[in-house]
């Protein structure tokens, strides 16, 4: 697949994407609907790498005989040396006007053509914030939702300094050899003692995402914080300094002398 460039103002993009697809064993009129359904609908909600982001919706499925122009042409100029086949392509591409030709490739009897879509696309970005509500919560982090679809996790360091955790034990269910408690439970309290309840709107920061999962799409992660940019960097130089005055403090001690 080829994204057509465009800019990102937001974290909602609308892109085209285009695919090489083999032609089902029916009419061009049928073929539509049964491309739509193998091809992009596996996208949705799924991160998808050449739409750097996770599809949300698709619309405006095409058929045509050659990519569009404007991925055609953005593939053409990163050659350094154009060639005679890509130059009778464009021109192909022009001369059809809408017509949908097929093409067989190489060996495979089944025909080729392009079909192309328009790809609602959220695109997750560092330091945006997103509306979000919460859904869990434990003593070592939160999980919230955006747009009740993306799982957002703020880890403990990363809520603010005034919130205290309140823990509860519920059933003492025994966990493992060690006899840890499998279910301990609680809530957050913010800076004003008011319990952090489940299905509180939240603004987060969105701190890093990476994407897990196989060959072609995958699954999004989202780390958020509930800081700033600026108390976060507070909070980690005076995280800095600390373990600066133990190591300070632990070499002091190492080199005193005793009689």
């Amino acid at each position: 697949m080829a994204p057509i460039a465009e800019p990102e103002d937001n974290l909602l993009n609308i892109t085209r994407i285009s695919q090489y697809v083999p032609l089902p064993p029916t009419s061009l009129h049928a073929a539509l609907p049964a491309i739509s359904a193998e091809v992009f609908s596996p996208l949705l909600l799924t991160y998808h790498p050449p739409a750097k982001g996770v599809i949300l919706a698709y619309e405006d499925v095409s058929l045509s005989a050659q990519p569009p122009k404007s991925t055609a042409t953005s593939a053409h100029k990163s050659r350094k040396h154009s060639s005679p086949d890509s130059d009778d392509d464009e021109r192909r591409a022009e001369a059809e006007e809408g017509v949908v030709l097929t093409r067989c490739v190489d060996e495979y009897m089944a025909p080729y053509v392009w079909a192309t879509a328009s790809l609602l696309v959220w695109r997750p970005a560092p330091n945006a914030y997103l509306d979000a509500t919460l859904t869990h919560q434990a003593g070592t982090h939160i999980t919230l939702a955006h747009l009740n679809t993306f799982a957002i996790t703020v880890m403990k360091e990363s809520l603010p300094a005034d919130w205290t955790w309140n823990a509860v034990q519920t059933g003492k269910k025994m966990k493992g050899f060690d006899g840890r408690i499998a279910d301990e439970g609680g809530w957050w309290m913010d800076g004003e003692l008011n319990e952090v309840t489940k299905g509180t709107s939240m603004r987060i920061r969105v701190r890093e995402w990476d994407v897990r999962g196989g060959k072609g799409k995958g699954v999004l992660r989202v780390d958020g914080s509930l800081l700033s940019v600026e108390e976060e960097r507070s909070r980690a130089g005076k995280k800095a300094g600390k373990a600066a005055v133990g190591r300070g403090a632990r070499t002091e001690a190492d080199g005193m002398e005793v009689d």
